[in-house]
């Protein structure tokens, strides 16, 4: 049971590989359905140029486990929009039980 207050995102992935020194993407997989709490977030990213710029996303959590394999690369519908996982994601403990999960999203840049 999904609680009233978490909002369905739907997670999918592509498989990535190397051929003949190349990256090659494979078609987007659908991994699966979790419902967590959405909140938008902006934050600031220092660029490899020293360029400081602003990132718009979302900060995804739930509480208990997690109960789908949610990756950084992987790809999320959030609120309509596809985002990217940009970072691992984070455990909450209490103790050493894990009483909650994070993950953060951001909108693709343009390719």
């Amino acid at each position: 049971m999904i609680p009233a207050d978490y909002e369905t995102v739907t997670v999918s992935r592509s498989r990535v590989s190397m051929i003949a020194g190349r990256r090659h993407s494979e078609p987007v997989e659908p991994v699966g359905e979790i419902g967590v709490l959405v909140a938008p977030v902006t934050r600031e990213r220092q660029l490899e140029t020293g360029r400081t710029t602003l990132v718009s996303g979302y900060d995804l959590y739930r509480r208990g486990h997690a109960v789908l394999d949610m990756r950084e690369g992987d790809l999320v519908d959030v609120r309509g929009e596809t985002m990217t996982i940009t970072e691992a994601p984070m455990q909450w403990k209490r103790g050493e039980r894990v009483i909650g999960w994070q993950w953060h999203c951001e909108r693709r840049e343009d390719q």
